[in-house]
């Protein structure tokens, strides 16, 4: 039954089809031949030409200026020119708890002033060097190492001493080392020359200034007795 029902079907179909195609081919030419009239047959359209006019432009009015006016002074009230007198100033008079006794000496009226120094603000010129009296500080010894006696005199139990004179810079270094006296002579001049140019002080000051000091020391040396 299912396969005679769909063989049913698809041959109303298939003839459904076949009416549909040929009612439209038959229509087809019926369509075909109505053709819109031709231009020529259509009524001459008359030309319109439009010629547009300007309009004259307004002239424009020359605009006067306008006159300013002066301002009008302000009128004053009658009387406005007169000043009101300013107030005068209130005196009051002390009141004193005490009196004052009228008979008392008259103080002078100079003060008598000591008459100043004369002082220099200009720094104090200064020399090349200074000796130990001149100095507003003394020098102060800041490295001092002994020096070493000679193995030759110590060997042969000599003593002696040296007197040496140095120059103490600004920066409180040693310079100009020089033997003043000597006893025994060349025996220990090296020693000491050695050993003062490697002490170090604090220069001393003139004024609060550092500056160069000639300075002198004597160095003796002496065997301990056993």
């Amino acid at each position: 039954m299912t396969t005679f029902r769909s063989f049913w079907g698809w041959t109303f179909a298939l003839f459904g089809s076949v009416v549909l195609n040929v009612s439209l081919f038959g229509l087809m030419p019926g369509l075909i031949q109505r053709i819109p009239d031709r231009p020529d047959t259509l009524k001459d359209i008359e030309q319109i030409r439009v010629i547009r006019i300007k309009r004259p432009e307004p002239v424009a009015r020359k605009q006067r200026p306008e006159k300013i006016k002066p301002a009008r002074p302000e009128k004053k009230p009658a009387g406005s020119h007169m000043r009101s007198p300013a107030p005068r100033p209130v005196t009051l008079k002390p009141h004193l708890a005490f009196q004052l006794n009228p008979k008392l000496p008259a103080a002078p009226m100079d003060l008598v002033m000591p008459g100043l120094e004369h002082f220099s603000m200009d720094a104090p010129v200064l020399k090349a060097h200074y000796s130990m009296g001149e100095l507003d500080s003394p020098l102060i010894p800041l490295v001092k190492i002994p020096p070493i006696y000679p193995i030759r005199a110590s060997r042969r139990g000599v003593g002696g001493f040296v007197t040496v004179q140095f120059l103490v810079t600004k920066n409180g270094k040693v310079e100009h080392i020089k033997i003043l006296k000597a006893r025994p002579e060349n025996i220990f001049n090296q020693n000491v020359i050695h050993c003062v140019s490697q002490w170090k002080f604090k220069p001393g000051t003139v004024e609060g200034i550092p500056v160069a000091t000639l300075a002198r020391t004597t160095i003796r040396f002496k065997l301990e007795k056993e």
